[in-house]
């Protein structure tokens, strides 16, 4: 039914099998390519363009001056914006004549295109007036753009070849259009100059990720410098950025705080109210100062760090359930690719099947490195936190406290533990990423072995406790340990 209304919608077939797989030149309808391939890149920039939004209203950041790479980003926009105009004038006056063939897809198609054109130049003005140097989003529509519109661009160039095109205006319009599109995503690749007002104070060695491009900073290029120099003769202090705003204490800690002093509040609220009263014995007239409060409740670290540090984490797993999804895509591409080798199929799926498997574990390589940076960046600003809390925490301790921790421990907090969060942060998800693998791994393997794999299932349960077992061992062992750091922290302030 799907399809039927679709067929109608281009008045042409939609998808023909025959066409497009089984054949031994791949091609595919023009009604698929003036919807899923359009349409596409459109309902991706629109969908996600929530977050350029956050990003543009968060910043503080302004007026990134005028430059060649935002001026031709504008220019190459209006241009494909009065090339797809003139595309909806010419398909409206093609359907007023009584013998045109114009479908709807004619005409929805570009005002879809008008009005995701015109989106991305909105987003373009105001990331340049709100500082923003690069967008992932730009890049991404402007590289599924390119990459959906090459196979259209495939097909007009060997219609020419063959025979005159139907359309002569919509030949040549494309010509032009699909040469943009690569305009605008290779400018995309470059970021613009950095903003001239800023509410951070001026560095003197600024880190280059936060004035480099989206593709530098996926594939970690603005590093390439520093391991060179570090290559070439060893690193000093000198060689060194300074630390990047939004993970220096001075933001970190008044946000963490902030949230803190809500918890506590929270806490102070629901902790039962202090009351002390007069108690007289007459046997012994002895007059007794009760305190009938109880033990006041401990407020929990965990929200204030959630509530903090949460988004950037929950980014973070979404990348890391990205990659597990793309570890099982990876040999279900393989077993394919081995099934073209024994059934000797078209020549052209092989060379597909390695393309795409050559593109699987690239993304998965790109989207693994972005998962850990991610989630290093979140411990080490829940360690900035944390080593701020305990310090301000040390200063006012009170006597009483301060007898029953020693130095030693309040050393301890401050340098391992806090340090154990940056690699807490990077393996935690593996309370949900192991279950997740071990259960597509059985559910694949299944397929394979049938019911052999029950062998392994039950040897990985009878490791379970002693796993278990020596985990507890370490923990152990682990405590022992502070205990004993804490003891020479101790004796080496005494001495």
């Amino acid at each position: 039914m799907a399809e039927s209304s679709m067929d109608k919608f281009c008045g042409s077939t939609f998808w023909n099998s025959s066409l497009s797989w089984h054949t031994n030149d791949p091609d595919v309808t023009k009604c698929f390519e003036k919807t899923v391939l359009i349409w596409i890149p459109c309902v991706f920039l629109w969908t996600f363009s929530s977050l350029e939004v956050y990003y543009i209203l968060h910043s503080k950041k302004r007026d990134i001056p005028w430059n060649w790479v935002n001026v031709s980003k504008l220019l190459g926009t209006a241009v494909l914006f009065v090339l797809t105009v003139t595309d909806l004038v010419t398909s409206i006056n093609s359907a007023s004549s009584s013998d045109s063939g114009v479908s709807n897809v004619d005409i929805y198609t570009p005002i879809i295109k008008l009005l995701s054109f015109a989106l991305s130049a909105v987003l373009l003005v105001y990331n340049r007036k709100y500082g923003l140097c690069t967008s992932g989003l730009q890049f991404l529509f402007w590289l599924l753009t390119a990459v959906c519109g090459a196979v259209q661009f495939r097909t007009e160039v060997r219609g020419s070849k063959e025979d005159l095109p139907e359309s002569q205006y919509a030949y040549i319009s494309y010509l032009i259009y699909y040469p943009v599109i690569l305009i605008m995503l290779f400018l995309n690749c470059f970021a613009d100059r950095p903003p001239r007002h800023s509410e951070y104070p001026k560095l003197q060695h600024p880190c280059p990720e936060e004035n480099s491009s989206f593709l530098s900073r996926l594939l970690f290029s603005w590093f390439d410098p520093l391991a060179w120099r570090g290559f070439r003769r060893p690193l000093v202090d000198s060689d060194l950025w300074d630390m990047k705003h939004e993970d220096s204490a001075r933001e970190v800690v008044p946000m963490f705080e902030k949230h803190w002093r809500k918890v506590l509040q929270k806490s102070e609220r629901n902790s039962p109210t202090h009351q002390t009263r007069a108690s007289y014995k007459l046997d012994s007239a002895r007059v007794d100062i009760v305190d009938s409060s109880t033990k006041k409740k401990q407020a929990s670290i965990l929200p204030a760090l959630v509530k903090a540090f949460g988004p950037t984490f929950v980014f973070g797993a979404l990348l890391k359930l990205i990659q597990d999804l793309l570890t099982f895509v990876s040999p279900q591409i393989l077993n394919l690719l081995i099934q073209f080798v024994k059934n000797s199929e078209e020549q052209w799926k092989g060379f597909f099947y390695a393309g795409l498997l050559f593109v699987t574990a690239t993304i998965q390589t790109i989207v693994l490195s972005q998962y850990f940076n991610r989630m290093f960046v979140v411990g080490m600003r829940i360690r900035t936190a944390l080593v701020s809390a305990i310090y301000k925490k040390s200063l006012k301790v009170s006597n009483k406290a301060r007898k029953e921790s020693t130095v030693g421990e309040i050393v301890n907090l401050m340098s391992v533990d806090a340090q154990k969060f940056i690699d807490l942060t990077a393996y935690i998800n593996m309370i949900w990423s192991a279950p997740l693998q071990i259960i597509l791994s059985l559910y694949f393997l299944w397929d394979i072995l049938g019911p052999s794999v029950l062998a392994g299932l039950a040897v990985m349960i009878i490791l379970i406790p002693i796993n278990g077992y020596i985990a507890n061992k370490v923990k152990v062992l682990q405590i022992k340990q502070m205990k004993n750091k804490d003891e020479r922290v101790k004796l080496m302030n005494e001495v």
